[in-house]
């Protein structure tokens, strides 16, 4: 579960926090926390850039490790009457703790489709987006996550406009030392607030 906060900084700026957590099957363990910030600038309403800083931690084989990323995402984006697309592209140097590599250099893109729509006279967007990770360390896409989602407006209050997602994502990884995939079901929201 996560959230993006931003406050706009001008017409083309933006600065951005991302928290995450995650929990496990019955909620009961905390296993990986995250934070992300960013600056975005958006020369037109068709091109964001953004450069980040993440911190993670992940207790998922019991013992604690810490994770310091450097990123930077292009996303062109454009709307076709109701149907929004994008194409999320993001270039990463990770440094974690008791890894092989002291730096891991890791390649993401994410193309996403969505359909803005109404419903009981209510806006909302269903989509469908794929997160596919190349890791240059062991020369190979090792990650892909395939989300189905809905984004909910929640209106504006004190100044701030809200959002909701709700999503299913399918999280499928390559074997650390085998050649074979496994797969995660994972439910998922995401609260947005724009200042």
């Amino acid at each position: 579960h996560g959230a993006d906060i931003a406050k706009t900084l001008g017409s083309q700026w933006e600065i951005a926090f991302l928290p995450e957590i995650r929990v496990r099957d019955d909620a009961s363990r905390l296993f990986r926390h995250e934070y992300r910030q960013s600056l975005r600038w958006k020369p037109s309403t068709h091109l964001q850039i953004g450069v980040n800083y993440l911190f993670a931690r992940d207790e998922s084989s019991g013992k604690p490790r810490e994770e310091h990323t450097g990123e930077l995402d292009v996303t062109p984006k454009t709307s076709i009457g109701p149907w929004d697309l994008s194409v999320r592209g993001r270039a990463a140097l990770r440094t974690i703790q008791r890894s092989a590599g002291e730096e891991e250099w890791q390649l993401r893109v994410m193309p996403k489709i969505g359909y803005r729509t109404m419903l009981a006279g209510r806006q909302l967007t269903p989509y469908v987006a794929d997160d596919l990770f190349y890791e240059y360390t062991r020369g190979a896409w090792n990650q892909n996550r395939l989300f189905l989602g809905v984004s909910v407006p929640l209106g504006a209050a004190a100044g701030a406009s809200m959002n909701v997602d709700v999503y299913y994502m399918l999280q499928s990884q390559l074997g650390s030392t085998r050649r074979d995939w496994s797969s995660n079901h994972i439910l998922g929201t995401k609260l947005g607030v724009k200042f």
